[in-house]
């Protein structure tokens, strides 16, 4: 039976007894946490930005066509297809 090898990325075998504060870093890319969070803050905000825009172009679309008789009875006409 072949044995089972375990990866670890720290020197810690058991955390029972271990002193955390002799440890140091235990994950990588310590002290980039505020950096990762403006990176997704600015992606976040962006993809909203970017939403609401398409929304807005959507509603817009609906509107003109609401305002437009013949293309008013044209969307009336292709949604009445569909039932």
């Amino acid at each position: 039976m072949p044995s089972i090898q375990f990866l670890s990325t720290t020197i810690v075998e058991t955390w029972s007894g271990t002193d955390i504060s002799q440890l140091g870093p235990i994950y990588p890319m310590v002290g980039s946490e505020f950096i990762l969070f403006i990176i997704g803050l600015i992606f976040w905000l962006a993809f909203h930005l970017r939403q609401a825009g398409i929304e807005g172009q959507e509603i817009k679309d609906a509107e003109d066509t609401a305002k437009n008789p013949e293309r008013l009875r044209a969307a009336i006409a292709t949604e009445a297809e569909h039932f």
